[in-house]
């Protein structure tokens, strides 16, 4: 005798519940690093704080989303060294991916956005006379110092906000004086907060 199959359940199972979670936050993940793609796509300002702080990390970001992280930093790369126009440069396209692969595997904690805030301020000349040569090597030095200066700014930060003391709670009894001292008005109201000068008629005599 065949036995008919038993009727799915309608209620989710709880290997279920916790798969919809893990997808969800994938999906928020995902849409993060989406985010940081298109700050660096287009022109958006960004100081090095918010990069860090709002930024998405790009070891990270290259592990859920490897194609796109790819070559969207490929892309600023190329475009700053262009600009460049270096005699002693990147020439064909396996020198960025070495590059790339190699700068996100030695600077895993670097964000997506400070790739970008790196490309403008090669563009700008921050990191000095190259001498017609930008290669590799000259990349890492530059993303050494781009971390070094990160962590001043964060250490000046820290030490700001810890020098700065919290707002004390205010004695009542010294507001008390203070009002006495500078001789304000009474107030207008009477033991029930209503004004003084209104007739209440309902008010039992």
């Amino acid at each position: 005798m065949n036995k008919k199959p038993l009727p799915l359940s309608t209620t989710p199972s709880r290997k279920g519940g916790q798969d919809f979670t893990q997808i969800k936050k994938l999906n928020e993940r995902r849409d993060l690093i989406k985010k940081s793609i298109s700050r660096i796509s287009t022109r958006f300002d960004l100081t090095p704080i918010q990069a860090w702080e709002y930024g998405s990390n790009v070891r990270e970001a290259f592990k859920y989303e490897p194609k796109m992280v790819h070559i969207s930093l490929m892309a600023i790369l190329k475009d700053a060294i262009e600009y460049l126009d270096f005699n002693k440069s990147f020439r064909h396209e396996g020198d960025y991916i070495e590059a790339i692969d190699y700068l996100i595997k030695e600077f895993p904690v670097m964000k997506i956005e400070e790739w970008k805030i790196i490309c403008i301020n090669l563009k700008a000349g921050k990191y000095g006379k190259m001498y017609e040569r930008l290669k590799l090597p000259e990349l890492i030095e530059i993303f050494q110092q781009f971390e070094g200066e990160r962590a001043e700014i964060r250490e000046k930060q820290m030490r700001r906000d810890k020098d700065v003391p919290p707002l004390p709670d205010i004695d009542t009894d010294i507001l008390k004086r203070l009002s006495k001292d500078l001789a304000l008005p009474e107030p207008d109201t009477d033991a029930k907060g209503r004004w003084d000068f209104i007739e209440h008629p309902n008010t039992p005599e």
